[in-house]
């Protein structure tokens, strides 16, 4: 069977995407949906590496053929056996090159319709910002705005499960968006890897009337929004939520449960504030901490530091406000009876 080439990478149009690169490399980032099925492993390429550069590309080239014969032959074994004569994948290395050509041989030459993507992962990395332009411009965001303990991330899960459109920013970023938003046991991905979440979603979301999303600063965690997501976020129509003061913090300390669990927890994150307020000001906080005075320290970091840089933040962003709602309970079930009677007054 004759090997295509493409450069055309979108799932729709081949059975599977496979990732030939080493299991680092796809962590970094890969196009969305496709499976790491590596002709080296994350060493094997190292020592080839080390091999081409100090010994001998001939050398380099044989002891490698031999690792990539043998890790085909293991995915010939367990993930592809099943695969029906109709199959047909895509295939992609770093450039479209030796690694992609090897495996495609082999698949082809059992008589399934191979293509490589041509150019490889460069090709869909290069293409990513430009799709990410076209489908936000195209795409109508209603924001969700309001000061940090206003449930705004819970209500986006909730119209979720309700079959509304919602693009999750925090979700894709691992991170809360907050000084304390670090999720327990999970890194936030690359910026690669979460540019291509966001293309992912943008992509499987076109075609809807509107898409609810949370209002964010420029970075969630140590990660950057796309500029042109950041500058829809804050010319978008938006709805304002607020609570009082005593709701905001209950909501808070429910969410910021693993940190009160957690000891010393807190005393790294703080550091992050110190550009932010007065020694003064963190001081106090470790007073409470060490005290453990909960209820006081959510206060605080509402008062002190979360409500001021909201503040700040209002001046940068031209939201139309096209609802405002202060609502009096933040519980799941107030705020499943909120959600229910959103949808109903924007429908």
């Amino acid at each position: 069977m004759t090997i295509k080439y493409t450069v055309k990478w979108k799932k729709t149009n081949f059975s599977d995407i496979i990732d030939v690169r080493s299991p680092a490399e796809f962590k970094e980032d890969h196009i969305s949906g496709s499976i790491n099925l590596p002709v080296l492993n994350n060493e094997q390429r190292v020592d080839i590496g080390t091999i081409y550069k100090k010994e001998s590309p001939f050398k380099a080239k044989k002891i490698g053929a031999s690792l990539v014969s043998n890790n085909i032959s293991k995915h010939l074994k367990k993930v592809l056996i099943s695969k029906p004569g109709n199959w047909k994948p895509l295939i992609y290395c770093w450039r479209g090159g030796q690694r992609s050509k090897a495996f495609a041989t082999v698949l082809s030459e059992i008589g399934w319709q191979v293509t490589i993507l041509k150019g490889g992962y460069k090709t869909y990395r290069s293409a990513i910002n430009n799709e990410i332009n076209k489908l936000t411009k195209t795409s109508r965001f209603i924001v969700l705005k309001g000061p940090t303990g206003c449930a705004k991330t819970k209500i986006l899960e909730l119209l979720k499960k309700q079959g509304l459109s919602v693009l999750n920013l925090e979700e894709l970023a691992s991170h809360k968006g907050s000084l304390l938003g670090e999720i327990p046991n999970k890194k936030q991905p690359s910026q690669k890897l979460f540019e291509s979440k966001i293309f992912a979603s943008l992509n499987d979301l076109k075609n809807k009337k509107k898409i609810f999303i949370e209002s964010e600063s420029s970075k969630i965690g140590n990660l950057f929004l796309p500029q042109i997501v950041l500058n829809k976020i804050k010319t978008s129509q938006a709805i304002e939520i607020n609570a009082n003061l005593d709701q905001r913090i209950k909501f808070l300390l429910n969410d910021y449960s693993k940190y009160i669990r957690e000891e010393n927890s807190f005393l790294e994150l703080f550091k992050h504030a110190k550009n932010k307020v007065s020694s003064k000001t963190i001081n106090n906080w470790l007073k409470l901490y060490k005290n453990k005075n909960w209820y006081k320290l959510a206060h605080y970091l509402i008062v002190d530091y979360y409500d001021p840089l909201y503040t700040h933040n209002l001046n940068k962003k031209n939201n139309k406000i096209i609802s405002k709602y202060v609502l009096s309970s933040l519980t799941n079930k107030s705020l499943k009876k909120f959600c229910i009677e959103l949808e109903s007054k924007l429908k």
